[in-house]
């Protein structure tokens, strides 16, 4: 062993790759064939006995309906009114009386025979000596009662309930197999006195059909037992009918309820299923060779093996492929890579040789050296790009908003007086000593509602009882960081462009509550709205509304300023219908103060 490790340690590093990948993928690939046909084989017998077994269920199940409806109708026998009177007549009745007896009779015999195709016979046996049957002949069984014997004893125990009784003999006249005998006895609705008897004949071709009808045959041997262990009936081979089934899984079919298992049989394979009827009690077995199963297996096994030849050649050459293209120092230059995609960018390639992975090497030194270099010139130029702006997009708000409120100062002091002068004057005082506050980027909630109420203050100078202003902001998040001067351009934009130009008072509602981990802002009016135009210009991806200038100061800057401060984190709905208002939605997310 330890010389041929030595002799496969001394072969060149071509060699030892081929060997290496072949027997680690070669081996690998085997075996998971192997156990994929297995385990996929199994599971394709457990399937088809699945199956089988839902089939011979639906069969059976056939057989109880078939059998209920026998049951059924020697009921109406067992309540029939003439039949009933029949029974109870003088058996020294003249023959007149008694043919007409009999004609009731054979008109009770169509109606029931007629109705349904069944191959069976039925007789009513009296007490009294009379003997009807539907077919041409009565069966020497049935001529003379024998209450100790077979069904006749059966039905006397049951007491006028159904029986079943398994019996294989040859009708003579039709040269039918009778397989199954169902038997009552007729008792006097009047004073539960016997009458008589009623036995049905159930003939094989019956069961015959119902197996053709539901294509069950395919190469399997089908039985139906009764409770004893009785062959009722077979398919296609007949011979064990009447007869207990000698087997070796009898005892294993006669305790259980339904399933499937394998069994041998004359030393071959089969899988055996059966299904036990919760009406009659009567099981249905298929016994199925293996090798039918199999048979279907060959596709399976098939395609397995393909796709592990398959794999074996393309291992093949992947390890040649491999053996000629990879060598340590490429192991070495991925690492390096790996630990660039963490983000270390210090790390560097050293080689010895100057061939093609040492070029290659340098080349990702002065890569690495340049990237580095890019993304500190990057930061540093995004940094100071968002600071400038952002000033500058604070500074933008201020005049347009200063030149409003010196209008309404104009206005009050030529109309009013003294008093609500001094108070725009406080409120826009706040509001300016708010405004030039440096290194504020972001503000508490409750700070910027401040701002707000300030600004609103003196709007209500400006508008009077033009417009309410509704106000709701969750307690829970007052401490929350948003964007300074976040709310008063939308409220501005609101009064302006939605209830300024309003013929009647107007409303403008103000919510600010959690969600998750977010902060919701609604922002809305019942104004003028706005035209499908100037909605779709509105609501353009911020990218394309950074340029835009048709927007106002207010709306756009919000939204510029949303986009530096959050980038793709925040969320931005506006809607609007022409006459009826506007809304704006904001979901930012929630940062503690």
């Amino acid at each position: 062993m330890k010389h041929i490790i030595k002799k496969f340690l001394s072969k060149n590093l071509r060699a030892k790759l081929i060997i290496v990948i072949l027997f680690t993928s070669i081996i690998p690939l085997l075996l998971l064939g192997f156990f994929t046909y297995k385990y996929i084989s199994g599971l394709l017998q457990e399937e088809i006995s699945a199956n089988e077994l839902e089939r011979i269920t639906a069969v059976n199940n056939q057989f109880t309906y078939f059998l209920k409806d026998i049951e059924q109708m020697s009921l109406f026998f067992y309540k029939n009114d003439q039949t009933q009177r029949i029974l109870k007549e003088d058996t020294n009745r003249n023959l007149k009386e008694k043919y007409a007896d009999y004609e009731t009779i054979n008109e009770v015999f169509d109606t029931i025979t007629g109705i349904k195709d069944w191959d069976i016979n039925i007789y009513i046996i009296g007490l009294n000596g009379d003997r009807y049957f539907s077919n041409n002949y009565l069966p020497a069984d049935y001529t003379n009662i024998r209450e100790n014997w077979g069904v006749f004893r059966k039905a006397k125990e049951a007491n006028g309930m159904m029986v079943w009784d398994t019996k294989y003999t040859t009708d003579e006249y039709d040269n039918q197999d009778v397989v199954l005998t169902a038997g009552r006895l007729l008792v006097d609705s009047d004073n539960d006195q016997d009458l008589g008897y009623i036995m049905i004949d159930i003939y094989e071709s019956a069961f015959t059909s119902i197996y053709e009808d539901n294509n069950s045959l395919e190469s399997k041997q089908y039985f139906l037992l009764d409770n004893q262990g009785y062959v009722i009936s077979s398919q296609p081979d007949k011979s064990n009918i009447g007869t207990i089934l000698e087997s070796d899984y009898i005892s294993r079919v006669m305790i259980g309820e339904n399933g499937f298992f394998k069994f041998t049989r004359d030393k071959e394979p089969y899988v055996l299923t059966y299904h036990t009827s919760d009406k009659t009690n009567f099981k249905l077995i298929s016994t199925t060779p293996l090798d039918v199963i199999q048979s279907k297996n060959n596709l399976i096994r098939n395609l397995t093996w393909n796709f592990a030849l398959l794999g074996i050649i393309l291992s093949g050459w992947l390890a040649y492929y491999l053996s000629k293209t990879i060598t340590m120092p490429l192991y070495k230059l991925m690492s390096l890579m790996g630990e660039v995609e963490k983000g270390n960018l210090d790390v560097r390639f050293s080689s010895k040789y100057n061939d093609d992975i040492g070029i290659f090497g340098k080349r990702f030194n002065r890569m690495l050296k340049r990237l580095k270099t890019l993304i500190q010139e990057s930061y540093e130029k995004q940094v100071r790009l968002k600071d400038s702006e952002l000033k500058a997009l604070r500074a933008q708000i201020n005049p347009h908003f200063l030149y409003n409120t010196l209008e309404t100062v104009n206005w009050l002091a030529r109309l009013k007086g003294v008093h609500d002068i001094s108070r725009i004057v406080v409120s826009l005082s706040e509001i300016m000593k708010y405004s030039v506050k440096k290194g504020d980027d972001f503000v508490t909630i409750e700070q910027d509602i401040k701002q707000l109420e300030n600004y609103l203050t003196i709007q209500e100078f400006r508008y009077r009882d033009k417009f309410d202003v509704h106000l709701h902001v969750d307690k829970s998040i007052q401490n929350g960081l948003i964007p300074s001067l976040l709310l008063q351009p939308i409220v501005e934009n609101a009064i302006i462009h939605g209830l300024e130009n309003k013929l009647t008072k107007g409303n403008i509602e103000i919510s600010i509550t959690s969600f998750q981990e977010y902060i919701k802002i609604f922002v809305i009016d019942d104004g003028v709205g706005m035209d499908n135009h100037t909605l779709e210009v509105v609501n353009q991806k911020m990218e394309e509304a950074l340029s835009l200038d048709e927007l106002g100061i207010g709306i756009e800057n919000v939204r510029k300023r949303l986009f530096l401060c959050y980038g793709d984190e925040y969320e931005w709905k506006l809607s609007s219908i022409v006459n009826e208002g506007t809304k704006i939605l904001i979901i930012i997310p929630y940062k503690e103060g």
